[in-house]
């Protein structure tokens, strides 16, 4: 998130949109590579410091919170992933399989909620910023008071 000043000398918040960003594959006769390289497959900003695995079930749904610091990268692992993602005047539904050969890149200040097609379909995330749960925004009513200022 981005303060700018405007003339009456008050601080107005811009929030990046997430995008998805192509990637690619290289199948051969017993399996398929998928390389990304730190330089060139990820927002240029981008530093990575953390990274882990998520496996779902079918009837829950995972993260439910917005960060404050954190950038986020979601690359599909196995089967289908839906991300809602929810910002100030903003809403869209994204859905991730490895078949698509897309990841996505979701900035602070966007709200995410993540649902998983099948039990055990999984997606790796890459994160710019340490684990801290103080960066955290777990309310969805705190966040949209957050967002709105």
């Amino acid at each position: 998130m981005k303060f700018l000043e405007n003339k009456g000398n008050k601080k107005v918040r811009t929030i990046s949109k997430p995008r998805l960003i192509n990637y690619n594959s290289y199948p051969e006769f017993n399996g398929i590579l998928v390389p990304f390289y730190i330089k060139n497959s990820f927002p240029k900003k981008f530093k990575l410091k953390r990274f882990f695995i998520l496996y779902g079930k079918k009837k829950y749904f995972r993260a439910d919170h917005a960060h404050t610091k954190c950038s986020q990268i979601i690359i599909p692992i196995s089967g289908t992933i839906k991300i809602t993602v929810v910002s100030k005047n903003y809403k869209k539904k994204f859905v991730l399989n490895r078949t698509k050969k897309k990841l996505l890149f979701i900035p602070p200040y966007n709200w995410i909620k993540i649902n998983f097609k099948n039990n055990n379909d999984s997606l790796m995330t890459l994160c710019d910023y340490k684990y801290d749960k103080k960066e955290y925004i777990l309310k969805i009513k705190e966040f949209y008071k957050i967002i709105s200022k």
